[in-house]
């Protein structure tokens, strides 16, 4: 079976564990990347910006055989949300959740106002007015952290801890969006949902150290609230569409363990993934089985691989691809 991965960079321990069970067919917009070096084909394609982005997407669909397309980067999942229709056409399943999810994920203010008003835990996102408030004078319990709105991993994410601090960092960035401070311990949970937008595989991990937005050490660390509260998130995050393929959600958990809040929601494979890979999440015989027609009627138990997951550590170091 064929499964395409879009801007696939270095994420060359992904493509490792999909290829277990799938014919990796790997595209980017640059031929300068190590990842390509572990596909078994790769193409060279077009911005998600350009105007024949998808065209390209689907000739190589067609040429390939693809059966599953997941993106991997996130500027592109509107547009090819937008193009799901063509891709079914020609037999291609995209394994992205549907647009009232992604608009949900991508800007963080109406992340939460999702989480709002499902009542789930998260800290406080002020409003413009308040900001300007607090500027102003009014009083705030700092520090306050300030990212965009639109970010990507931790590019642009400030702490301030007084009003001038406040007050540069708001105008510093662009799309600004004032929160409290969370606490705790640090959590990311990597999920795979079915078709149905049930969880498969749902294995949180604490984020020890964290490089230039990316994980670079990780424990796998199972606890019983992370768990119950993420499952009730998705199943609100339901509620609003269709959520499908992998998730990556945020969250810190409190010193004493008896509550959490979250922080954010991303509709892709985190970078963090292959530390669940190891510990027992087997996202590549999961995917084979929904690609075959399993994992649609909510029988997630029923239809997948057992879920036995270790508790594993993650001590990342780099490697390199010597190419002439």
């Amino acid at each position: 079976m064929n499964l395409l991965l879009t801007s696939i960079g270095k994420r060359i321990e992904l493509i490792e564990h999909l290829k277990s069970r799938f014919r990796i067919i790997g595209a980017d917009a640059s031929t300068e990347n190590a990842a390509k070096y572990f596909t078994d084909v790769f193409y060279q394609i077009p911005r998600c910006s350009e105007e024949n982005y998808v065209d390209k997407l689907l000739t190589i669909c067609k040429k390939e055989e693809v059966s599953l397309l997941v993106p991997l980067y996130e500027p592109e999942f509107m547009i090819l949300d937008g193009a799901r229709e063509r891709f079914r056409e020609a037999g291609v399943t995209l394994v992205l959740s549907d647009k009232a999810v992604l608009d949900i994920c991508d800007d963080k203010r109406k992340t939460a106002v999702f989480f709002e008003k499902y009542d789930i835990p998260a800290p406080k996102t002020f409003s413009a007015q308040e900001v300007e408030d607090i500027i102003g004078g009014r009083t705030a319990a700092y520090p306050l952290i300030v990212k965009p709105v639109d970010g990507m991993g931790s590019e642009n994410i400030f702490m301030a801890g007084d009003r001038r601090e406040l007050a540069f960092f708001y105008g510093y960035v662009n799309n600004a969006l004032v929160q409290e401070r969370a606490s705790g311990t640090e959590y990311t949970i990597d999920v795979l949902c079915n078709f149905s937008g049930e969880p498969v595989y749902l294995v949180p991990r604490v984020r020890l150290e964290v490089r230039a937005g990316e994980v670079t050490k990780s424990r796998v660390d199972p606890d019983a609230l992370v768990e119950k509260e993420t499952e009730r998130l998705l199943a609100a995050l339901r509620r609003e569409g269709g959520v499908r393929g992998p998730m990556t959600i945020q969250c810190f958990l409190a010193e004493d363990k008896k509550s959490l809040q979250f922080l954010e929601i991303n509709p892709r494979f985190g970078g963090g993934v292959p530390l669940a890979f190891a510990a027992g999440a087997d996202y590549a015989s999961a995917l084979s089985e929904m690609a075959a027609g399993k994992g649609t009627d909510g029988e997630a138990e029923k239809d997948f691989p057992g879920k036995e997951i270790k508790k594993l550590t993650m001590l990342r170091y780099t490697q390199a691809v010597y190419v002439e």
